[in-house]
């Protein structure tokens, strides 16, 4: 095959690809819209008449460098080192949760994340009959 033909093969299959991938997203935004969720968990089910979905939910977390400092600032290192690293993030998720659950300084780390909904991950399983 030579090469004009390989690259504007290539080229349209790319932008198919795109066009599909944005459709698959926004389809799987829908789904993940009117899935069926248990109380408290991030992951559901829909079904369709030839497949299952299965939904797990994502978050983005953004973290306020200038109010971690003053967090920091307010509790002193030891305490703050004990929930977050030096990156200003947290040690983990666990450690985390127990600092704004039991801890005294929850409001303020509230106040220095920002949580987004992230892009739902979708799987697809065949189901036998409609």
């Amino acid at each position: 095959m030579s090469t004009i033909y390989l690259v504007d093969q290539a080229a349209e299959l790319k932008e198919e690809i795109s066009v599909k991938t944005e459709r698959l997203r926004n389809l799987n935004v829908e789904i993940a819209g009117q899935a069926e969720f248990a109380e408290g968990s991030k992951t559901g089910h829909a079904f369709g008449c030839h497949y299952s979905a299965k939904v797990a939910l994502k978050e983005n977390v953004k973290w306020d460098q200038v109010k971690l400092e003053a967090l920091r600032a307010k509790i002193g290192d030891e305490d703050f080192f004990k929930i977050f690293k030096w990156t200003f993030e947290p040690k983990s998720a666990k450690t985390l949760a127990g600092a704004v659950e039991f801890g005294g300084h929850s409001r303020e780390i509230e106040a220095a994340r920002t949580v987004t909904a992230g892009t739902p991950y979708v799987t697809y399983e065949r189901l036998e009959s409609c």
